[in-house]
C-alpha cells in the first residue's frame, strides 16, 4: 500500500513538473475588453496545452501601474503585458502613430482589420518593440474615444481651460494642447476621484470603460468627435518567447487570433450596452455628436501632429540615427494611412 501510494506521489509530481503557469498582466480590471482578451487566450492556452499551460491574469494595480507592467515583461518577470498605446510612447516612440488622432478613424470594421493584418504594424513597426524586448503580438480597438467634460465641447474654443486627463506619452499630451486643452497626464485609478474634486475638467476613453470605471457619475457631457479608437497593445518577452519551442509559440498565435476575435466582439456589445446604462442612471446627460463641419476643424488641427510625431521619434535616437528614425517614422505613418483608406474603400 504505501509503495502504491508512493507511486501516485511520483507520478503526481512527475505531471506537476510538466504544468507551466505563464503570466498575463492587464492594465484594465475584470469585465474590460482586455480581461476578455485575457480570459480567451488563456481559455485557448489551457485547451491546446492539454492543461499543461495555465495563464494567470492580473489587473489594474495588482502588479503596479501600467508602466510598471510594461517594465516587468520587458524584464521577463512576467509573460505577456497589455496596454494602450498611448502608455508606450517612451518605450517604442514609433507606436505613436497609432494614437494620431484621424488616422485609424472609428469604423470598427477598418479599424479591426488593420490593427489585426496590417503590413506596416507587423512589419515595420512590431520589429521596433525588439529594442526593449518586447515582442508586439496584436493590437484591438476598445471602441470609439469619447470626450467627457462638463459642457458641450463642439470646438477648440470649448477646450480653452480645460483641464482633460490624457494618458503618459507625447503624442496625447500634444494632442489635446493641440485641439487648445490643458492636458494631464494620470494613471486611470487617480481620474475618479480628480473629476470629482475637480482639478480637471474632463477625460476622454471608450464609453464602456467610461461606465465601468463610474466616470459618467461625475461628467454631465459625453462627446463623440469621431476621433480615433482606443487601441490597446499585447506583448509578451521578446527573448522568453524566442526560446519557446515552435509547438507552443504556434499555440500563442492561435490564442492570440482567438482573443483578437473575442475582444472585437465584445467590446462592440459591451459599448453599446453601456451607453444603455449611462442613459438609464445618467437621464439628464447630455451626448453630442459631432457634425462633419466641427469634426474637420479638429481633424485640421490634428495634421500638425504628424510632424510632431516625425520629431518625437527622430529625437528619442542618437545623432547619427535621427535621420533614419525620422524617414521610417514617416514611411510608417503614410503607409498606414493607405492601409486605413484601402480597407474603407473595400466595405
Amino acid at each position: 500500500m504505501k509503495r502504491f501510494g508512493v507511486a501516485l506521489l511520483s507520478l503526481g509530481m512527475m505531471f506537476g513538473a510538466q504544468a507551466e503557469t505563464w503570466k498575463f498582466a492587464s492594465e484594465e480590471d475584470k469585465t474590460d475588453v482586455q480581461d476578455i482578451y485575457a480570459q480567451k487566450f488563456a481559455e485557448v492556452m489551457k485547451k491546446e496545452s492539454d492543461g499543461d499551460i495555465r495563464v494567470r491574469i492580473y489587473y489594474y494595480g495588482q502588479l503596479g501601474t501600467e508602466n510598471d507592467i510594461v517594465e516587468l515583461a520587458a524584464k521577463g518577470t512576467i509573460q505577456f503585458v497589455s496596454v494602450g498605446s498611448g502608455h508606450l510612447g517612451s518605450y517604442v516612440p514609433e507606436v505613436q502613430a497609432v494614437s494620431l488622432p484621424y488616422v485609424l478613424g472609428t469604423d470598427e470594421k477598418v479599424t479591426h482589420k488593420v490593427l489585426t493584418e496590417s503590413p506596416t504594424i507587423y512589419n515595420e513597426l512590431a520589429p521596433k518593440f525588439e529594442k526593449v524586448n518586447l515582442k508586439l503580438l496584436s493590437m484591438m480597438s476598445e471602441g470609439e474615444m469619447v470626450w467627457g467634460a462638463n459642457k458641450a465641447i463642439r470646438s477648440p474654443e470649448d477646450f480653452s481651460d480645460q483641464k482633460i486627463r490624457t494618458f503618459t506619452s507625447t503624442i496625447p499630451v500634444e494632442t489635446y494642447k493641440t485641439f487648445g486643452a490643458t492636458p494631464t497626464p494620470l494613471s486611470w485609478g487617480e481620474v475618479y476621484g480628480s473629476l470629482q474634486l475637480k482639478t480637471i475638467d474632463g477625460m476622454v476613453n471608450p464609453i464602456y470603460f467610461i461606465y465601468n470605471a463610474k466616470w459618467h457619475e461625475v461628467q454631465d457631457y459625453l462627446m463623440f468627435p469621431g476621433q480615433q479608437p482606443y487601441v490597446s497593445t499585447v506583448s509578451t518577452n521578446s527573448k522568453w518567447f524566442s526560446e519557446l519551442s515552435a509547438e507552443k509559440q504556434a499555440m500563442v498565435r492561435k490564442a492570440i487570433k482567438a482573443a483578437d476575435q473575442a475582444a472585437y466582439e465584445y467590446q462592440i456589445r459591451i459599448n453599446s450596452e453601456n451607453m444603455e446604462k449611462i442613459l438609464k442612471e445618467r437621464p439628464e446627460m447630455q451626448v453630442v455628436v459631432l457634425t462633419d463641419e466641427e469634426r474637420n476643424r479638429f481633424k485640421a488641427l490634428s495634421e500638425n501632429l504628424h510632424a510632431t510625431y516625425y520629431d518625437v521619434v527622430a529625437n528619442a535616437y542618437p545623432d547619427d540615427q535621427k535621420a533614419a528614425a525620422r524617414e521610417g517614422a514617416e514611411n510608417i505613418l503614410q503607409s498606414l494611412l493607405s492601409e486605413v483608406k484601402a480597407a474603407s474603400a473595400a466595405q
